[in-house]
């Protein structure tokens, strides 16, 4: 998806705090994003250039209905998504610190998946499976179940709460 286009639609709407690609969406959102990409990015000692957006279900659809993409109905019970069509992260769910950086490492796994070949195959199989069977998912879980103890072990003193 063509990175000028995604950021002209991410900017038709209020962007309460932006590091990098990473924008916030939702006045409700309470933590400091460069902050918290900083200490992502230092935990997987990786950088990612994908957009991550914090927003609603209700505002992903229509980012991704802008960017001429179908809208999703099951995103109302999601705590994140990978929308590979359009090659950003949203995530839906942020009241919470520690579950929310589960969830961005979880989003993050499904981004390198999709430049894995194995698990580009596996997505397609995956859609035939259900959603605790597919292969993509066990890996993302396991994936940021381990950098969130790792992510946990480095920041201890910088958690918020």
């Amino acid at each position: 998806m063509n990175k000028i286009l995604i950021q002209s639609v991410i900017h038709q709407r209020p962007v309460y705090q932006q590091s990098g690609r990473w924008f916030v969406l939702d006045e409700e959102f309470k933590w400091d994003l460069s902050t918290l990409q900083k200490d992502v990015f230092a935990c997987l000692n990786k950088a990612f250039h994908i957009p991550i957006i914090f927003c609603d279900s209700c505002e992903a659809n229509k980012i991704v209905s802008a960017l001429g993409e179908e809208e999703a109905e099951y995103l109302q019970f999601a705590s994140g998504v990978y929308w590979r069509e359009v090659g950003i992260i949203f995530i839906f769910k942020f009241d919470d610190y520690l579950p929310l950086v589960e969830t961005i490492f979880h989003e993050l796994r499904h981004y390198i998946q999709d430049h894995i070949p194995y698990y580009q195959k596996e997505f397609e199989l995956d859609k035939k499976r259900p959603y605790e069977e597919r292969t993509t998912e066990q890996d993302a879980f396991a994936f940021a179940a381990y950098y969130l103890a790792k992510f946990t072990r480095q920041n201890s003193h910088a958690i918020p709460s």
